[in-house]
Order: C-alpha cells, then structure tokens, then sequence
C-alpha cells in the first residue's frame, strides 16, 4: 500500500451559524489540529489559552461554522484509492473536487472514503466542512429523563464527555481536524479485518478479506511470527472473504502483567498470496493470556467479589486512571512520550482509560502490551443518561464496533466498561433498562471479540443489586468495585477505613501544584491568595464560580495540620503533604487488606490542563510530594504497615510477585533513630506476610522508617502514626532527614 500524507497547512474560514457575521474569518489551519488553536495563534484569541481565564473567550466560536481547504495532487494509481480521517470534530461533510463523498456525526472514531472516481488529473481540491456541534445540539429534543445528565448540551453529541465542562477539565468545545489525515492506494486484495484469539499453544486467525474480486480460489493466506525463541508459521488456503487459520505456537510465552512475570508480545506477519505470489502483507501482535474477571454481588454472608486473573492468577492491580493529556486532544501526541515514562517509572501494572476521554491510538495500547500494563477501557459516556433514538443507538453501534476492531489484538486490554459512573449517577431509573451499556455494547463485544469480559458500567449496579434498593452507593460501599470520594474529609476516616469494596476504581485527594507552575497559568496580580480568586476557581476546574474545590483543598490542610499557612510556599507543602500521605494511604490499605482486597486505580496521575486537582503530576510535568510516594507504594514487593488497632499495628510484607522474598527489615523512629524493630522475614507470593506486630498509642505522633534488604535490592517506606494535628514543621524536618 502507498499513503500519501495530507497533514500540514491548510485554509480555514469561518463564519456564525446563526447570525449574520461582520465578517468571515480566514487563517491558516494545522491539520492535525483544532480551530481554537488556529485562532490564538492567528490572534483572534489570546495566545495562552489556559492563562488565566483566557478559556472562557473560545465560547464565542461555538455557534461558528468552518471550512477546511487543501490541494493535492492525485497518485497516478486510481483505483482502490481511500480519503482516511483518523479524527475529525465533529458534525462534518467531506467533499473532493467539489463532489461530496460523505458525513460524519462522530469524533471518537476513523472516517474513510473511496475516492477513485473523484479524484482528477493535476491538482486536487479537498474541502471539510464542519457545523456547529452546539448549535446541532439545540435542535434535538430533549425528554425529561435526560434534564438529570450532568452535561445535557452535550449527551447526543459523539465528544468526550469532558469537553462541555468537568471537575479536571475546562470547557472547550472544540472543531477541527485533530488526527492524521491520508490517501491510501491498497492492494487489490487486503485484510479489512484481522484477529487473533488464543489458547496457550493453540491459535485461530481471524480474517475479512476486501478485494473488488469474488474469485479467491487461488488465494492463500500466511501467518508468520516470533516471540524470542517461540515462533509461529501457519498458511493455507482461502475459499471465500472470510475464514480462521489455525495454527500452533511452539513453546508459548505468556504475556503478564507487570510485576507478575514478562509482558511477552509476538510480532507477526499477516500475508496474502495470490497464485503463490505475495500481493499484501500486515504487521500485526498479540499476546498470549487468559483474562478473567470474576465478580460477584454480595450476598449474605458472602461478602461477594471482583477480581481479574490473568492466565488464572489473581493479580493486586495498582495502577491510575487515564484522562486525557490535553483539553485540545490534537496536542496529546507529544505529550505521550513523556506520560507514558511517567507510567512505567511510578509502577502502575493497570490503567483504566476513563469513559469521559478519547479513545487512545495505537502507541499508546503498544506501550502499555510491552510493559505489562494492563489496561481497562471505558466506552466514552460518563456521568450522563443518553438518547436512545435509533440515530444515536446507530451512532454508539458504528463507534463501539469501531473501536473493538481497531483495539482487540492488544493483549493489555483486559476489560470493556460500558461507561463510567451511568449507572451510580440516577437513581430515579433502573440502570438495567439502559438499552446502550446492557444490549448494544454487550452484542457488540460477543460480536468482535473473544476472551475479554465486559462490565456495563463502573461501577455496575447489577439487577440483583438494585432489586435490594442499591441506588446510589457510589459513594458508599456496598458494591464489590466502587469509587470512592464521599465527603473527601481526613483520608483515614470511617469513610474511607470501613469501605466494603474489593476493588476500588476510584479514589482520589487534593495537591496543590507548586508555585512555578501556578505562575504559569495564573496571572501575576491573582496567584495570591487563592480566596475569592476567580481564576483559582476555574482552574479548580469549575466554570460557575463555585469555590468549593479551592476551599476542599484548604480544609484537607486545616485536617492535618490544624491551621492553614498563609505564606504560599508553605500552602503548597502542606497541601502536598496532605495529598501525599492520602494517596499513601489508600493505596496501603488494599495491599494490607488481602484476600478481601484486590485492587486500586487511583485518580490520577497527570493533568491534562493546568489546576488544582488529584492530579499527582501537573500539567507542566512538574511532580507533586505524592509522586514518590506512590512510587514505593506500589512497588511489587513493599514493607506497609496496618493501621493501629488492639495497641498496636501490624507490618506487612506486600508481595505482589510470584517468588518468595526473603530479607532483613529494621524500623526505627525518624526523629530519635531509635531502632524500635529489626528481624528476618520470608514473605510468601502474592500476598501480604504479617511479619511482627508492634506496639503504638492513637496519641503518639511520630513519623517510622522501614528499611528493608531482599537479596542485593534495598527498599525503604514510611509511617505516619497517630491522630491528627501534626506538627508541619515536624514532618519537614523528617523530610529532610530522610530526602523525602
């Protein structure tokens, strides 16, 4: 195949929708791209969009209408020729040569043509045109049921979700071309979908040909491939478009998460020979695992359970929730790199890409195959009751389909979710009556897919569940997975002690970022104090002048550390701090809390614009106190103790490997260097060996230090003990002791 790439410069107008303009704008656009940047860097809007509240000036453009423009010359080939949009946002009509080849109603997905018969000698002419998305919206209709959704004006529109305005993002709707644009010359004959499905040392591969020919009797298909040592070869022939090959894999390697074992990816070749000779040829990998979600509802005196195994291990999954790396998702592709690194350094075995994001392209899922990161996939609703017309339900099935399609030969996906928080959200309505999550994605995942579960919602409210009167113990929990957020009060509370959830796919705490990088994004005469600041405010994020985000952050503070400092350089520490120890904490508590515990994705990792937020990297890659943290937190072996109970506290050690770990550990008060514990432990795998049981007052506050050697490794984690006031000063002088 030849691709002809059609990113770079094109020309933009544009003009209201729904009055008359003074006049039509007309710059140069960046394809990849979006209008709102275009016209801050034409001018037209301030060059900093997330300065200040320089945010809020891109609403004007949301009733605007736009057209893209750009000239080409034609491949000499003609046939089998494709105009692909990997993303296009996103009410759109493409038109080549002035002949229009189609529309797209959908944002999250690829959009393609076959444009043989338009194409022309010479010079070419390709013409986007975009409507306005709100203005699209104001037309629907709009039953009572969907006045309860979080984001209304945005619940029949194909964008993420967070695009009309959330707690972690801005609004920012946005219009424009935002992913790679190409023609494509294919083959005659090439694969329009290809699978792979596994069981330990036998495979099936999955095939659709798209050939013009109905003739296929003289062609073969092959696949070729290697893990290391283990390969794979496999040919036969073809007696229609569609077909399996199956083949065997000599001594298979399995894939596992990270901590668990080798994250083993074999890379292929997919071929098609016509008459012996090869006409088409795809790349394409897989991983060999099993995956199993076990969850149940809690019934009596069965506490219930969710849990995924992967070839029938339990795994402690640790890990974050994915949002998005940018308000403008044209800009997330730069920014992946330096995410991802930041993925695979702080130990995150598990993302959940949450249900209010984009979906992520390939690299980002290759990644996250070849570092053992598991990887559970919202489909993009949140936190909203959608339409179920026939146009919409049409709209869901092309996008889920899609989706599945594009993603379900890496082997680090391990879950589908229907969406995030529908189902806890309304309890006016049985969430098992939500035609979207409880049929269509259902059949659309039996449909294209083998092996991987799906759980209609997170969290999910079975029939059962809601039958008992669960409704919206979102915040409760009596669900076996749940997020957990609730008053958001001290982070040791009975709220968050006593929770019954087995996996927690939610938690998160305020951090404040530092002072060089609020310099950033507010403007010089607002970065102090944060009260009654406007721009503290929507940087919270919040677009309706509620402080109550800003104020959170504050009392999380006054919580720990009894009063709130006024210098802001001593805010931000303690707001780290307080974060830091919270982050800590909820972690700890599932790995201390096996075999009941068996999970946490915590929110979350890094900002996609500049705020105030859970975030424990900000926008600017500046690492907040919570961090490093985290990091020894979830290391896959870790010394953590247990909360005080019966005059004393349990030190467990957290292994959450498949070897034994024998070691020395020695426990010792940071600000006396008394040695308080020092002994020998073998910690059994994967699970939490108690290893001694040390005694402690509620009234004591002091801050101990583990140290620990297993074979030629040294590792090292804390302890915050007792109640609430501590001393800030105390705690800064152990930071600096010890290089926290």
């Amino acid at each position: 195949m030849e691709n002809i790439v059609l990113n770079g410069t094109w020309s933009l107008k544009g003009k209201s929708q729904c009055r008359e303009p003074e006049n039509i704008i007309s710059i140069d656009a960046q394809v990849p791209g979006c209008v709102q940047l275009d016209l801050s860097k034409a001018g037209s809007l301030p060059e900093d969009l997330f300065m200040g509240q320089n945010i809020l000036e891109a609403e004007k453009y949301e009733e605007y209408e736009w057209w893209y423009e750009r000239k080409f010359i034609a491949p000499k080939q003609r046939r089998n020729v494709y105009l692909v949009f990997e993303g296009v946002d996103c009410l759109a009509e493409y038109f080549l040569n002035g002949v229009k080849l189609g529309e797209s109603k959908n944002m999250l997905i690829a959009h393609e043509f076959r444009v043989d018969d338009a194409l022309c000698d010479g010079e070419n002419v390709l013409t986007v045109h975009l409507s306005s998305a709100m203005l699209s919206a104001s037309k629907e209709d709009y039953p009572i049921r969907l006045l309860h959704s979080h984001n209304i004006d945005g619940c029949y529109l194909r964008k993420p979700p967070h695009s009309f305005g959330w707690d972690i993002m801005p609004r920012a709707v946005t219009a424009g071309i935002w992913r790679d644009v190409r023609l494509e010359v294919r083959d005659r004959i090439y694969f329009e979908q290809s699978f792979i499905s596994t069981n330990n040392n036998n495979g099936t591969f999955f095939y659709v040909l798209k050939s013009d020919s109905f003739d296929f009797s003289r062609v073969e298909i092959e696949l070729e491939g290697s893990c290391g040592d283990s390969k794979i070869n496999a040919r036969s022939g073809c007696k229609w478009k569609c077909g399996k090959l199956n083949f065997t894999v000599k001594d298979p390697k399995l894939w596992f998460p990270y901590g668990y074992g080798d994250a083993n990816v074999y890379d292929c070749k997919a071929r098609i020979y016509e008459n012996g000779v090869l006409v088409h040829e795809d790349d394409i990998s897989f991983g060999i695992r099993d995956v199993q979600l076990d969850r149940r509802d809690p019934d009596g005196s069965d506490k219930g359970q969710f849990r995924f195994l992967i070839n029938g291990i339990e795994i402690m999954c640790k890990g974050s929730n994915w949002v998005p790396l940018d308000a403008f998702h044209c800009r997330e592709a730069e920014r992946y790199d330096r995410a991802l690194d930041l993925v695979r350094d702080i130990g995150c075995n598990i993302l959940r890409c949450w249900g209010g994001n984009v979906y992520e392209d390939h690299k980002f899922f290759d990644f996250c195959d070849r570092n053992g990161i598991m990887v559970w996939q919202d489909f993009a609703m949140a936190c909203g009751l959608y339409p179920e017309t026939d146009e919409f339900m049409q709209n869901m099935k092309d996008e889920v389909t899609a989706v599945i399609r594009k993603l379900r030969n890496h082997p680090s996906i391990v879950l589908w979710a229907g969406d995030n928080e529908v189902d806890a959200c309304f309890p006016q309505y049985d969430p098992n009556a939500n035609r979207i999550t409880r049929q269509l994605i259902s059949d659309c995942v039996r449909d294209n897919d083998l092996g991987r579960p799906y759980l209609p919602s997170s969290p999910y409210i079975s029939e059962t569940m809601y039958s008992r009167g669960v409704r919206s113990q979102v915040y409760g929990s009596i669900l076996p997975e749940d997020h957990l957020w609730g008053p958001r009060d001290y982070f040791k509370s009975d709220f968050y002690k006593n929770n019954s959830a087995h996996f927690v796919s939610e938690t998160g705490y305020h951090g404040c970022p530092s002072l060089e990088s609020i310099k950033k994004f507010i403007t010089p005469d607002r970065v102090w104090p944060y009260s009654n600041n406007s721009e503290w405010i929507l940087h919270s994020s919040d677009q309706n002048g509620n402080d109550s985000r800003v104020m959170l952050m504050e009392k999380q503070v006054r919580q720990l550390f009894g009063n709130v400092p006024t210098d802001p350089e001593e805010y931000i520490l303690a707001s780290q701090i307080s974060q830091a120890e919270a982050k800590k904490y909820f972690i700890e508590r599932i790995r201390v809390g096996r075999p009941e515990k068996t999970g946490v994705i915590w929110w979350n990792l890094l900002d996609g614009w500049p705020q105030m937020s859970d975030a424990v990297v900000d926008y600017y890659f500046t690492k907040k106190i919570a961090y490093d943290y985290i990091k020894r937190s979830q290391a896959p072996f870790a010394v953590i103790a247990d909360e005080i109970s019966n005059w004393g506290f349990t030190l467990y050690a957290c292994n959450d490997t498949l070897e034994e770990k024998r070691g020395s550990l020695t426990v010792k008060d940071a600000f006396t260097d008394q040695i308080i514990y020092k002994g020998d432990f073998t910690a059994a795998v994967n699970t939490g060996t108690p290893i001694a049981k040390l005694s402690a007052y509620y009234s004591e506050q002091k801050i101990l230090i583990f140290e620990w050697e297993v074979g030629d490794k040294r590792g090292y984690n804390h302890y915050l003990c007792g109640y609430p006031p501590i001393s800030l000063e105390m705690y800064k002088s152990v930071m600096k002791k010890y290089h926290f």
